[in-house]
């Protein structure tokens, strides 16, 4: 293979040089293993920053704010063989002679960087997907409205710079999009409708609140015209999609068992065959199925439990009052914390609370953070998706049923008090730049989902059966993505075989569950949610038999605070709380 050219790229090859003349000026060993690891985190950093500019700015790294990343067949094809250069580099160097935390670092790298190559070369998203155009342009262009990065002329400048080159992204996208499934194709209309929306109306009103109109009519003149060439652009591309490319649709998103495993082990750090995940699953569903029949038994023993799930989702807050609602329950989340020693709060900050942008409608809800580098704009955003006019009565009612009051509350603590919003908290304080740059499903979200059940556990609802209900719902609605993603990607179950599955293991009505199960056709291994808390759950017990062998006593707060900021997939988190620990992270 031909190595390409690239000044980044010769920064880590320099260093290695050195191992090849090793005991030269008597280096020994381990410091020029160390040095040239040393100088290969610092070049593929670097590298991997101007590839990505986008999550580079999303990380805080604001180097690259005026550009999108190079999304054409050979943009693809460079950076394939960019990783395939830092991946043979990085395997000159041998852990045994790192630190223990290097060490972790350098599987950490190894296995993001294998991942890319498994999607570029095997899985070939940027040939199926059209969410990866439309994502990067409206990441692109809200990632530097949402929040106060820098002056306000120098985001709308970079805005400017990078609503420049949306035509050339929607150019490769035509280009390279050839074997898009049906329903990616039929999603992607609406996503990019909304995006041109966005570009149009809604930028422009989200920076004058900030302050925009201050800054003079020539600049705020600049970027309307700016941002109407955009949208134009965009609503264009949605109209290709429309008109030529969802009439010829016909790709199969599907991965396959192997390539299942491999995206497993890649992005989760989890080695397990598609039998073994299945069974872990079904296994796992028969329990929560059996915890569920009998705390719906103490609401109402004479009805089966679905029924009595019915009726708690049937009471949930209007509309137009879901966003006080969650307001209300961070504030008493907060105060739950704090009083019964659950994790420490760094601050007394608060995510502020919002319906979900346009742009962002994947999910019922969702946590916005700063990067774990940004160091001027700290806003948080959680994001709840309210009901669409568009929509009929039934399907407003079925979405809102998610919302109701025991779900909202659980939905609070997995998004703000103490999920996400705490795990955000803390990433700051990781001290390796590898783990600030690198995360986790399982790590994320395990923690996150980890929280609804350790917090009530803890007392919060103070045994109301309807909350643990809530948090039990939630539990088994995350096995039924786990049986979706799985089932669908691995064993090649219909998108309707798995709906059907899906309303029947998590107790859900047909429209969210299809929504649902349509989000597994492109997001396989969401099963993370689940897998993460299962994982979580066998570390803290693992950890506390530890301390006692140890002569130690064991602190939840403790153990939640040395977690958090290890920042490791579980798999790796126990070997740093567990020295010398080799059992499974789920078992």
């Amino acid at each position: 293979m031909t190595r390409p050219s690239h000044p980044l790229f010769l920064l880590a090859l320099l260093p290695l040089l050195s191992l090849a003349l090793m005991g030269c000026e008597g280096s020994s060993e381990e410091d020029a293993h160390r040095q040239a690891y040393d100088s290969f985190v610092d070049g593929f950093l670097a590298w991997h920053f101007a590839d990505q500019p986008v999550r580079a700015t999303r990380l805080g790294i604001h180097d690259h704010n005026q550009a999108l990343p190079d999304l054409s067949r050979e943009g693809f094809e460079r950076r394939a063989d960019d990783l395939e250069a830092w991946l043979a580099n990085l395997e000159v160097i041998d852990p045994e002679h790192l630190s223990h935390e290097d060490a972790l670092d350098h599987q950490v790298l190894e296995y993001a960087i294998r991942g890319q190559l498994l999607e570029i070369q095997e899985i070939r998203w940027w040939t199926k997907e059209p969410a990866t155009y439309i994502g990067a342009v409206s990441g692109g262009i809200s990632v530097m409205a949402d929040r106060d990065i820098a002056e306000m002329e120098e985001r709308v400048r970079g805005i400017i710079g990078r609503q420049s080159q949306i035509p050339r992204v929607l150019a490769a996208a035509r280009e390279n999009l050839d074997d898009v499934p049906e329903l990616w194709a039929r999603s992607a209309v609406g996503s990019a409708r909304g995006t041109a929306r966005y570009l149009r109306d809604d930028l422009i009103q989200a920076l004058d609140a900030q302050g925009l109109e201050r800054e003079g009519a020539e600049l705020r003149d600049e970027l309307r015209r700016a941002s109407q060439v955009a949208a134009d652009s965009m609503e264009a591309f949605a109209d290709w999609l429309e008109d030529d490319l969802l009439p010829r649709a016909d790709g199969d998103f599907r991965l396959g068992a192997d390539g299942f495993e491999e995206k497993l082990r890649y992005d989760e750090h989890v080695d397990l065959t598609v039998d073994e995940l299945r069974e872990i699953n079904e296994r796992e569903i028969e329990r929560y199925h059996e915890w569920i029949a009998e705390v719906a038994a103490e609401i109402d023993p004479d009805r089966e439990p679905a029924e009595v799930m019915e009726e708690v989702t049937s009471d949930f807050p209007p509309s137009d009052e879901l966003i006080a609602t969650a307001e209300r329950f961070q504030d008493e989340l907060q105060a739950f914390i704090r009083e019964n020693e659950i994790v420490t709060l760094p601050t007394d900050d608060q995510p502020t609370v919002r319906e979900t942008p346009d742009y962002a409608r994947g999910g019922f809800a969702s946590m916005s953070v700063p990067g774990p580098f940004e160091t001027r704009a700290t806003e948080a955003y959680y994001n709840i998706t309210n009901v669409l006019p568009e929509w009929s009565e039934e399907e407003q009612r079925q979405h809102l049923t998610y919302f109701n009051y025991p779900g909202l509350l659980g939905i609070t603590v997995h998004e703000s008090f103490p999920g996400h919003f705490v795990d955000f908290l803390y990433r700051p304080r990781i001290e390796s730049r590898v783990r600030k740059v690198f995360n986790w499903g399982s790590l994320s979200e395990g923690w996150a989902h980890y929280t609804e059940q350790m917090m009530v556990d803890e007392g919060l609802g103070e045994g109301d059966p309807a909350i643990r209900l809530g948090q039990l719902r939630r539990a088994i609605q995350r096995h039924a993505r786990w049986y979706a993603g799985l089932e669908m990607h691995a064993f090649g179950a219909s998108l309707d075989e798995a709906t059907d599955r899906y309303q029947e293991i998590a107790y859900f009505a047909r429209f969210p569950a299809q929504q649902e199960v349509e989000r597994g056709a492109r997001n396989p291994t969401y099963l993370y949610y689940a897998l993460g808390r299962m994982q979580i759950l066998q570390l803290r017990e693992d950890y506390r038999e530890h301390l006692e062998e140890e002569g130690q006593e064991f602190s939840l707060r403790d153990f939640h605070d040395r977690f958090l900021q290890i920042g490791l997939p579980v798999a790796l988190a126990r070997q740093v709380l567990i020295p010398g620990d080799d059992r499974s992270s789920l078992r």
